[in-house]
């Protein structure tokens, strides 16, 4: 096995001092990843790919085949997935397409939430933003286009889906 996965990452804190940093292979032992109220993700959320993005990284580009995406540092990119958590100093920039979207700190651009999206007292989000269901805190920010999908175009979508799967 190779002393590193051959995979860099460009961190930086600021835009005159980025640096690259090989990653070492790591063997980690199964730990389901947690909320902060104490329940597993894995319990909300089919198991599935998750991908962190930590403080101080900066990541651009297409994320796919991605169950959950935590955001804490900047990521601009095209996201297909089940969920979205942009944690209170994180910034997603970009398009995302999630079933449900979990806001305490910035979004910019097109979010399309066919399940829950929840806006923190601390998160923001702007652009063209639509949503099955809504909640936000005291304090949180929308700011741009936002519309509510409609129960007849979501069953609509749900029979589309079902029926692709079912092959009728």
């Amino acid at each position: 096995m190779p002393d590193t996965l051959g995979v860099e990452i460009k961190m930086s804190t600021s835009d005159s001092d980025k640096r690259s940093i090989p990653l070492a292979a790591r063997h980690l032992p199964e730990i389901p990843p947690m909320r902060r109220d104490g329940e597993s993700l894995s319990q909300t959320i089919s198991q599935g790919n998750r991908m962190s993005v930590g403080p101080g990284i900066d990541l651009k580009g297409e994320i796919s085949n991605c169950a959950i995406l935590v955001v804490e540092g900047n990521v601009e990119a095209t996201l297909d997935a089940e969920s979205l958590e942009v944690l209170q100093r994180g910034v997603f920039k970009g398009e995302a397409r999630v079933e449900t979207a979990d806001i305490q700190g910035t979004v910019e651009g097109v979010l399309t939430v066919t399940g829950l999206l929840r806006v923190h007292s601390t998160g923001s989000a702007s652009g063209k933003i639509t949503y099955g269901r809504i909640e936000v805190d005291t304090g949180g920010g929308l700011h741009g286009e936002i519309n509510q999908i409609e129960e007849e175009n979501t069953s609509a979508q749900l029979k589309i889906k079902k029926e692709a799967v079912d092959g009728k």
